[in-house]
């Protein structure tokens, strides 16, 4: 087997070791290796996006072949794989994040229980680096959980710096909560005020914490479709979605957009505040949230804030809800 120690180094004599990764044989090997490694880190997402990838692995052959006329899934899975004596023991995701191919991401570093302390994910992330550098990109940029002590050792070792984090929050029952006292100011606002609303959530995020992936109007716009949805369930009493905001001077201080669930699943709670307000409008607001969940059935609430905001974080965990883990992103200049 080839096998490369580094990019432009390249080695016969070596049964083993690092190559480029092979979308027609690697996808499944790949698809397992990520399920091993990250088996207690994967959100809902993670593991929608792992169900995607074993599916794809059945028709992997015909993607290879699309991919050598279209180019179509480079960006999507182009990266390296470890491999020892025909077996797939450690990968690394490289991706272009934005259309210049000014920043990439890497992703999905994982290496196989059964062959880890061999060095070989740092490997993995010399050769990442260096490709992103071949390729002249000028940042190299990564995801982490805070609890991964071992991973982030490794970055830090990279001298990769942290951009921000978002912290998960849950709540595994709903408590008996009294409604709050009056709120000033605090009433419904339609879907159609998205604009408002994607004013306060980029007041409320600096520069810094966009940096990655800057938050859009469309992120808050509400389609059509999508009001239909609202209204059907709501009919049908599955699920009903509760806007409040807190307005002064004709625009949003703090907003919260309440998920309840009536038949099975989790209530979900987004909450925004404008930093000037940090620790005035959170306690009463979320309060007013589980207030309200009082008439749903006691399913699990979950939310997620920026680490940043400590004042938020602090008024749930008093009302009962537990930081579960915080996700970190963190990048590394390439070039200039």
């Amino acid at each position: 087997m080839v096998a490369i120690e580094s990019v432009g180094a390249v080695s016969e004599a070596r049964q083993s070791g690092i190559r480029p990764f092979d979308l027609g044989r690697d996808l499944r090997a790949v698809a397992e290796l990520i399920a091993d490694a990250f088996s207690s880190e994967l959100d809902p997402r993670g593991k929608a996006a792992l169900r995607e990838m074993r599916i794809m692995s059945h028709v992997s052959g015909l993607m290879k072949l699309v991919n050598r006329s279209t180019g179509e899934f480079n960006d999507l899975f182009s990266g390296f794989v470890w491999e020892e004596d025909g077996r797939i023991v450690g990968n690394v995701t490289v991706q272009r994040a934005d259309r210049y191919g000014a920043r990439w991401q890497i992703a999905n570093v994982a290496v196989d229980p059964d062959f880890r302390g061999r060095g070989i994910s740092r490997k993995l992330m010399q050769v990442a680096l260096q490709h992103i550098e071949s390729s002249r990109g000028q940042w190299a940029v990564l995801q982490v959980y805070e609890r991964n002590h071992v991973a982030r050792t490794l970055y830090d070792s990279f001298d990769f710096e942290d951009v921000g984090a978002m912290t998960d929050l849950r709540l595994t029952s709903i408590p008996d909560v009294d409604p709050p006292g009056k709120i000033p100011s605090f009433h419904s606002f339609a879907s159609h005020q998205s604009a408002k609303l994607f004013d306060l959530a980029n007041a409320q995020l600096n520069t810094q914490a966009q940096w990655w992936r800057s938050i859009r109007r469309t992120d808050f716009q509400i389609t059509l479709d999508q009001i239909f949805a609202e209204w059907f369930w709501r009919q049908l009493g599955r699920t009903h979605i509760y806007r409040r905001a807190i307005t002064s001077s004709r625009r949003f201080e703090a907003a919260i957009v309440l998920s309840a669930q009536a038949w099975s699943g989790e209530h979900k709670m987004d909450l925004w505040i404008r930093p000037q307000y940090y620790g005035v409008y959170e306690a009463p607001m979320v309060q007013w949230a589980l207030a309200t969940l009082g008439a749903f059935p006691k399913f699990p609430v979950v939310t997620k804030l920026s680490a940043e905001h400590t004042t938020g974080i602090q008024a749930l965990v008093d009302l009962g809800f537990q930081p579960e883990q915080s996700l970190i992103t963190m990048r590394k200049r390439i070039r200039e």
